[in-house]
């Protein structure tokens, strides 16, 4: 048991090392630009143990913003079971977002990465949510489309805030972004 413990705590921080070296060359490149033969210079680790974990520089943003991804998740998920708004808990993950500013926008700024895609694959009852909360005579297609609409356009709005330094307030966009949604939601079909 001691040898295994022994692994994955140099596990960890293998990838923890990769993970800052990453984040540190994305301050300057376009991961694009970025190749292992340098992320492993920058780690400070040869190119056999980074393909031992990873098998692109990709996959390596991919996991660090899937991590990302998951602590705002598991805020709302976590909140919305203690019965919090849906604006508490919209405010909590906006202040997560720009707290880690730096972050978000080092992910965001890379032409590769489908945001949309990560958020859906780490919160799919978000479409459940949405669709319970429209009229009940309203066909599935239909259900499905407006929560797609509002899934994405709330991604865009968060972009944009972020681009913008956050210059609103996270109570204030989270209000915003509730006002839209509702507006959507409510209309007269």
């Amino acid at each position: 048991m001691h040898k295994k413990s022994i692994i994955n705590q140099r596990v960890m921080l293998t990838k923890r090392l990769i993970h800052e070296a990453l984040l540190e060359m994305l301050k300057t490149y376009n991961i694009k630009k970025i190749s292992i033969r340098e992320l492993c210079q920058v780690a400070r680790i040869n190119r056999t143990t980074f393909y031992n974990h990873y098998g692109s520089q990709y996959d390596v943003l991919n996991e660090i913003a899937q991590t990302y991804i998951q602590n705002t998740s598991f805020t709302i998920l976590n909140d919305m079971s203690k019965s919090k708004s849906i604006d508490e808990c919209l405010t909590q993950v906006l202040q997560y977002i720009k707290d880690n500013l730096e972050f978000a926008k080092l992910v965001l700024e890379q032409d590769n990465y489908d945001l949309l895609t990560q958020i859906a694959l780490s919160l799919p009852q978000f479409d459940q949510l949405i669709i319970e909360h429209l009229p009940k005579d309203l066909d599935l297609d239909k259900k499905k489309a407006i929560a797609s609409f509002v899934q994405h356009g709330t991604v865009r709005l968060v972009k944009e805030w972020i681009f913008s330094d956050c210059l609103k307030s996270p109570e204030e966009e989270a209000q915003l972004i509730l006002y839209i949604v509702g507006r959507t939601i409510g209309m007269k079909y």
